[in-house]
């Protein structure tokens, strides 16, 4: 279909093209400058808070960054900050002075274009066009290095300096106030730290609790050895009792026992070394309890022999009464003491003692006073410290990114290392603009496309036509025998039936109707002047005996008639072709019915020679030596009917009334060459008698729907139909086509 119409198409492409080509011409050339980055990796650092992170962009997320560098470059706000470095009036030449810097930014936004080199790839591409070429340089230069200023506003900590350096002010302002106001609550308290002065006056207070016990506890013992002398005295006879009242603290009661005998020397000496022993013991007991708690091995175990020696003692003094009052009355050396002087100096001990647990007491009293007050002030205090850490870390924070945005802020944006530039802006090269080449490619496909959709158009809808086989069997379902190529006429050869080498049977034998055989068998014709239809109609043949055999068809003559859909379809062709191939059949007698030619004598198929009518041929087929004869084609023709004046035009009737003849007669194939089918042809209810009808279709002129109406009148009739496509096309080349 394509190379049927490649002319048409052909034409509207060349309208397309030649528009394309005339936009071209006639549109302004633009000039481009472009730029290569490459993005390594992006520094992501914040100006107030901590976050940092450092994203390759060939990596894991690599897309998203390349990304996000795309549509910064592609931001109005750079393109604003760019025309505003070029000058609006540059951009917009034509409004001049007036020119807004929005618009501006506009006609930048316009020519740049910011794309990856490859999918994945960290190298971008940016380019920019206009009609100034030095213009595109400038312009994509200030894109550039405007581009790592926004940049690094955006990434790094620049524009925070200022921001961070207040805050870093105002939070070492509240850190210092903070410490102020904890300074003076520690002092009023009298604390440097509230975990220490706890622990301490914890301490203190377990140490107090424990002096007070062992003190109590001397006391009562000192008590007890009070009272032991006293009873000694009253057991030694003392009765003056203003003596006694004079030095006791406690009213001793009169003795009411009477004076012990004086005890041995040796007595009084063992009396008195245990009352050393328990005096040593108890010096250091107290010495003891001074240093260790009263739960102490050491304590306890001084506190049992102190026990261990006065129970001794007492035992003593029970056996030996007069022993307290020798052992009070000895001088020192060898004389035992002043039993009195020994009362008053235990009472002194005690009343010591007495003193010393009242102070352990005041000042346990005083430590609880101190634990309530800094149990009244440590919330405060806590508050303030966590206060304090809180603004110390945040000052510690700010401080850091203090310094991160400074070294940003000092940094030049020409030489990060993360993105270097692969190009800086190139010289201009003159391109035509994207909507230029748009509209030029539009015409050029628009010609193309409607020069195929023509085609379609023509071949689908409007022409209705038959134009290859294909389209009878799979379109139509119709049965198709064979499809014959269009030949040119200067190709199709010579006469085809006239062309034999004799025109009469035997020697001495005159010809009784002319004929195209000479002689038995298969006649060899000379290439050059062989007919196009001959192996065409070998072949139809051959399937026309298939056919008869497969139906067990014996009887003779065979009736065969060949018809078209239109005039020229080329069945007198088809016909006489036919007729030709079955007189080649040894034996076979075939006689071809001209029933479609007004002027057989005229028809180029049979040359300058008189036919005689279908009544003469058949009477000849009934001559005795009809068989013996060596001619097996012979021609007839209805027209001849014609030089009687009063004769009707052959059809059904006659037919009818012949057809008896046709079955005496010694014909093996009757032929007949039909008139086109029509709703008055004669065709339609002739083909019902016939043995095979073969409906020529012509592929120049034969629709489908007359095809389909054609072979349904006759197939209405009882026909055995086959389809022969005729003057098939096939406008591909041969070497598209290949051997077939």
């Amino acid at each position: 279909m394509l190379f049927k119409h490649k002319w048409k198409i052909l034409f509207m492409s060349a309208l397309g093209f030649g528009a394309a080509a005339a936009v071209l011409v006639t549109r302004k050339p633009l000039y481009q400058s472009q730029a290569k980055i490459a993005i390594k990796y992006v520094l992501q650092r914040g100006g107030v808070d901590s976050h940092e992170s450092e994203v390759e962009a060939g990596g894991r997320g690599g897309d998203q960054v390349v990304n996000t560098e795309l549509e910064i470059l592609r931001s109005r706000d750079l393109a604003k900050e760019v025309a505003a470095a070029i000058g609006p009036d540059r951009l917009l030449p034509t409004l001049g002075e007036t020119a807004h810097v929005n618009a501006a930014a506009g006609v930048v936004l316009g020519g740049l274009d910011v794309m990856p080199a490859t999918r994945g790839s960290n190298v971008v591409y940016v380019t920019y066009r206009n009609e100034d070429p030095q213009l595109a340089v400038d312009v994509l230069q200030e894109v550039v290095k405007r581009y790592f200023n926004k940049h690094l506003e955006i990434h790094r900590s620049v524009g925070a300096f200022d921001s961070v350096a207040q805050q870093v002010d105002q939070v070492r302002n509240r850190l210092l106030q903070t410490e102020d106001e904890l300074n003076d609550l520690k002092s009023e308290a009298g604390i440097l730290s509230v975990t220490d002065e706890t622990s301490s006056l914890a301490v203190q207070r377990d140490k107090t609790k424990q002096d007070l016990v062992s003190a109590e506890a001397e006391r009562d013992a000192q008590a007890t050895k009070v009272r032991a002398l006293e009873r000694d005295l009253a057991v030694a006879g003392q009765s003056d009792e203003t003596a006694v009242a004079s030095v006791s603290l406690k009213p001793i009661p009169k003795a009411e026992k009477p004076v012990p005998a004086p005890p041995k020397p040796e007595e009084i000496e063992e009396y008195r070394e245990l009352a050393k022993q328990i005096e040593m013991l108890q010096q250091q007991g107290f010495e003891l309890r001074s240093k260790f708690a009263s739960g102490n091995a050491q304590v306890i175990r001084n506190q049992q022999e102190v026990a261990s020696l006065k129970a001794k003692r007492a035992s003593v003094l029970e056996k030996n009464p007069g022993l307290a009052m020798e052992a009070a009355t000895a001088p020192s050396g060898n004389e035992p003491p002043n039993p009195l002087q020994e009362l008053r100096k235990e009472r002194d001990t005690l009343a010591a003692l007495e003193a010393r647990i009242e102070r352990y007491r005041t000042h346990l009293t005083e430590l609880e006073a101190r634990i309530k007050r800094l149990s009244g002030v440590q919330p405060k205090i806590d508050e303030l410290e966590r206060r304090k850490e809180m603004e110390d870390a945040e000052y510690r924070l700010l401080e850091t990114n203090l310094n991160k945005a400074r070294v940003d802020r000092t940094l030049d944006p020409s030489q990060i290392p993360n993105i270097p530039v692969l190009q800086h802006p190139s010289a201009p090269q003159q391109i035509f603009s994207e909507l230029s080449t748009k509209i030029a490619l539009g015409l050029a496909g628009a010609g193309v496309l409607s020069g195929l959709g023509l085609a379609f158009l023509l071949e689908l809808v409007i022409d209705r036509r038959i134009k290859r086989p294909t389209e009878i069997e799979s379109r139509l379902q119709l049965p198709l025998m064979l499809s014959i190529p269009y030949v040119r006429p200067k190709h199709r050869g010579a006469l085809l039936i006239a062309n034999d080498r004799s025109e009469s049977g035997g020697e001495g034998e005159k010809p009784n109707l002319p004929a195209v055989r000479g002689a038995n068998g298969f006649h060899q014709f000379p290439a050059k002047n062989d007919h196009f239809i001959h192996p065409y109609s070998e072949a139809i043949r051959d399937r026309i005996v298939f056919n008869f055999q497969v139906n067990n068809m014996t009887h003779k003559p065979k009736l065969m008639a060949v018809t078209g859909l239109s005039a020229g379809a080329g069945t007198s062709t088809i016909a006489a072709g036919l007729a030709k191939a079955f007189s080649e059949v040894n034996g076979a007698k075939v006689l071809l019915v001209d029933l479609n030619s007004e002027f057989p004598d005229d028809n180029p198929m049979f040359g300058n020679r008189p036919l005689h009518s279908l009544v003469g041929a058949l009477q000849a087929a009934r001559n005795t030596r009809f068989k013996e004869g060596s001619q097996n084609l012979y021609l007839a023709s209805a027209a001849s009917r014609k030089s009687d004046p009063n004769a009707s035009p052959f059809g059904p009737m006659h037919l009818y009334e012949l057809l008896p003849h046709f079955r005496a007669s010694e014909f093996d194939y009757i032929i007949f060459d039909m008139p086109a089918l029509a709703q008055t042809s004669p065709t339609v209810a002739m083909a019902g008698l016939m043995d095979k009808v073969l409906l020529v279709v012509d592929g120049e002129d034969t629709s489908r729907e007359t095809l389909k109406w054609g072979y349904s009148e006759l197939v209405k009739g009882r026909a055995d139909v086959s389809c022969i496509f005729n003057k098939a096309k096939s406008h591909a080349p041969s070497w598209v086509l290949g051997d077939v």
